[in-house]
């Protein structure tokens, strides 16, 4: 069956890459994302980056089937020793070697389990709070997209059970994610993967707002609208998050 004309697929914005495990130095296959090729549409309330016809977050962790490694490609190689032991004793020993030669792209099914076990990776080698509280975030999202297919499943307690499932995964992580930021903006420097100081600042808020953590919220906003260094769209996002926080405080005193 022909595909639909303007019908696009993920294979047109990634590329297979070579890569030298450092953990078990056997040689494999990672899928990469086109540099500039997807367009960037914008992104969610929470900073959650959208691009026009791909998902990119399915793309951000390095995988090794071989040994089971797996972390984000910014810090795959940056690894020491004593972790690499650390990763063959509690993950490799556990890990059964697996065939993708047929994954011409990652679903989200496949996406999610390469951030887990990039998850079980943080743990084995003590990764920072900021790494593993970002793996959380991106595992949350992942699920949340999930939940969206499993809104298409037309046997009704098939579709129910399997959203309810990604609803609770993505809370989880989402919590997970909001506990472990917060560790890590009071004994780590910035950047923290990549984020500035404002940036995580706002998404913390966001996510306490999420969690009904009003004050929380409210203080983190406060902080992120009086530095300098913050951006023009996080300032924005700042403001209408702190709209949001003054009516739900306006709403609870009723």
């Amino acid at each position: 069956m022909a595909m639909p004309e303007n019908q696009h697929t993920d294979e047109e914005y990634i590329f297979d890459k070579k890569m030298t495990c450092v953990v078990c130095d056997k040689l494999f296959t990672t899928k990469i994302l086109k540099s500039n090729r997807a367009r960037r549409l914008g992104s969610d309330a929470d900073l959650r980056p959208r691009f026009e016809h791909i998902d990119t977050l399915k793309y951000g962790v390095c995988s090794c089937p071989n040994c089971g490694y797996s972390a984000m490609h910014s810090v795959f190689s940056h690894i020491s020793t004593r972790q690499i032991e650390n990763i063959k004793q509690q993950v490799s020993t556990h890990f059964l070697p697996e065939d993708r030669k047929d994954w011409t792209y990652y679903t989200y099914d496949q996406a999610i389990r390469m951030h887990a076990m990039a998850l079980q990776c943080a743990d084995a080698k003590m990764a920072k709070d900021g790494e593993k509280a970002y793996l959380h975030m991106l595992m949350a999202w992942l699920y949340r997209e999930k939940q969206k297919e499993a809104e298409e499943i037309t046997i009704e307690e098939l579709r129910n059970q399997e959203i309810e499932h990604c609803r609770q995964q993505a809370d989880e992580h989402y919590l997970a994610a909001f506990e472990g930021f917060q560790q890590a903006i009071m004994n780590e420097m910035f950047p923290i993967m990549g984020l500035n100081q404002p940036t995580l600042e706002y998404i913390i808020a966001y996510m306490a707002f999420y969690f009904g953590k009003l004050e929380v919220a409210a203080k983190l906003i406060g902080s992120v609208l009086t530095t300098s260094s913050a951006s023009r769209n996080v300032k924005d996002r700042a403001l209408e998050l702190k709209a949001e926080i003054i009516k739900t405080l306006k709403e609870r005193k009723k």
